[in-house]
């Protein structure tokens, strides 16, 4: 079995299919935006680094002069202009290596994307044209009452594409960019959702290891019937009413990786 976690799960994102899926992602919690948005020491440019389809940059363009959006797939991008047409958001095709880094920002964030990056290349740039870094995450519920059976499904599903549970050793990767930041502080902010449970799963496809085109049409299809009959018991309505956490870690980036 491979790891359950690992850079090269990057190129699943490069994807229509997959690019499309986000619609159905929540959103991030309004008040970790504002938050996000009052640490930044002006409001003149942010970078937004794989962006995907915009889920930060739209909202950081209503705060920011200019917003530029940077993802190395097409069709996230493409997902990103349909989505967020605001004149501020420059859409960038690059990756990390690449990104435009030559002018000053006064907020460089990253959502559930900085784990793929190359770190060693990436923070030494960055320290040299910002003051503020920033990550956001968290659009899964972090205690839903049906937790237990959505872990049930995953442990089995994991398995059943040919990958080894490894909740510490994901932490873990998802976590090791920290060492190239000194950490000014962290929050969390919870708020109330309500979603449809058929498009709560349908969102489960703009994930790497469920992606339709690594699953398969047939496994992927399989993988919806499952769920559903696993998170029915708790839907109202045919809704799933649930409380979903965002977190936000700041501070500089570093020259060097902290020992």
């Amino acid at each position: 079995m491979t790891s359950q976690f690992s850079a090269a799960s990057g190129a699943a994102f490069d994807d229509a299919h997959v690019a499309r899926a986000y619609a159905f992602r929540a959103p991030y919690a309004p008040a970790a935006i504002e938050a996000l948005v009052a640490l930044a020491p002006g409001r003149r440019r942010a970078l937004d680094l794989g962006c995907g389809p915009g889920k930060l940059a739209g909202v950081l363009a209503t705060h920011f002069d200019e917003v530029i959006a940077v993802d190395p797939s097409g069709p996230m991008l493409a997902e990103g202009r349909s989505r967020w047409p605001a004149p501020n958001i420059r859409w960038v095709q690059a990756t990390d290596r690449d990104a435009p880094l030559d002018q000053r920002f006064d907020l460089v964030v990253s959502g559930t994307a900085v784990h793929f990056m190359d770190h060693a290349s990436l923070f030494p740039r960055l320290a040299a044209c910002t003051g503020l870094f920033a990550t956001v995450g968290g659009d899964h519920p972090p205690a839903a009452p049906w937790a237990a059976a959505w872990d049930d499904a995953m442990e089995t599903w994991l398995r059943r594409v040919g990958r080894t549970p490894d909740p510490a050793g994901m932490f873990e990767f998802g976590h090791r960019y920290e060492a190239w930041v000194d950490i000014e502080g962290q929050r969390s902010f919870t708020f109330d959702w309500v979603q449809p449970l058929a498009q709560f799963i349908a969102g489960q496809h703009s994930r790497a290891t469920w992606a339709r085109a690594a699953m398969g049409e047939d496994l992927a299809a399989e993988f919806d019937r499952d769920l559903e009959l696993r998170l029915s018991p708790w839907a109202e309505d045919g809704n799933l009413r649930f409380e979903l956490q965002t977190d936000v870690l700041w501070g500089r980036p570093r020259n060097t990786i902290r020992r």
